[in-house]
């Protein structure tokens, strides 16, 4: 009992997201749920004692295991809370931990949520919650209409465009061609890997052999191009290793026909 009062005082005075992990350990989960709404409501209510929001974010990832429906609201609340600070908002992560915890109670509504989170304009330019959250909990849950239109409007970047276009293998053939048109010259990176996943699961691969055969004579990405070729092959997709034979064969760029054939020869 003394241990277990402990822990409880330890997550009510609990100052950082390490501080409450400890204290989850020693605390009975028949005790955990109040524990950690009445530290999250305390804090809710005087947000500059967590101004970056990571401790909210933290007790609400906590509490995803014992949610109940009585903690509908305050997710929900979570959800458009927007701090700003002297280096933007603050609140990304705290939005991304709460459409998760909605997600177990209320998948249907987190999925609405997710659709406005992509929506709202403020994400985290590093990590790109809650935008990426939210992207692979669409993704999970089938949504692609929203994620399409995501794409199309080019409101996303790296790893959240990424994670997006690796939700779309399942669109009609013609649709995620003319998504992969509008990134043949991308200088995107991780987003341009994303496409190639999902153009190499596709189950009309065939579809995006033309596409494949230009994009790899004309672009600059040549690690990106190594790391396309070797997942086409790795899959065994004909139509598509047949493409880059293709453009091995009509390129002038001895570096360019090295890489490709090296790739159809593993």
């Amino acid at each position: 009992m003394r241990t277990t009062e402990a822990a409880l005082n330890l997550l009510r005075r609990a100052r950082t997201a390490g501080e409450v992990a400890a204290a989850l350990e020693a605390v009975p989960r028949h005790r955990l749920r109040v524990a950690l709404i009445d530290r999250y409501d305390e804090l809710a209510a005087s947000p500059k004692r967590d101004p970056t929001a990571a401790l909210r974010a933290a007790l609400l990832r906590a509490l995803r295991p014992v949610v109940q429906v009585a903690d509908r609201a305050r997710l929900e609340g979570a959800l458009v809370t927007y701090e700003f600070g002297p280096h933007g908002e603050n609140c990304s992560g705290l939005r991304a931990a709460a459409l998760l915890v909605l997600a177990e109670l209320e998948p249907a509504l987190a999925e609405v949520h997710a659709v406005h989170l992509l929506g709202d304009g403020h994400k985290d330019p590093m990590s790109g919650e809650p935008a990426l959250t939210a992207v692979q909990l669409l993704a999970a849950r089938g949504a692609t209409l929203p994620l399409l239109l995501y794409a199309l409007l080019g409101g996303a970047a790296q790893e959240v465009l990424a994670e997006t276009l690796r939700a779309l293998a399942g669109l009609p053939a013609p649709l995620l061609l003319g998504v992969a048109r509008g990134l043949r010259r991308s200088e995107d990176d991780v987003a341009v890997v994303g496409l190639f996943d999902s153009l190499v699961a596709h189950d009309d691969p065939g579809a995006f052999s033309d596409f494949v055969r230009d994009w790899a004579l004309q672009t600059d990405r040549l690690d990106v191009l190594r790391f396309a070729a070797a997942e086409i092959v790795a899959r065994r997709r004909q139509p598509l290793m047949e493409a880059l034979r293709s453009a091995a064969e009509a390129t002038d760029d001895e570096a360019r026909r090295s890489l490709l054939l090296d790739a159809l020869a593993l």
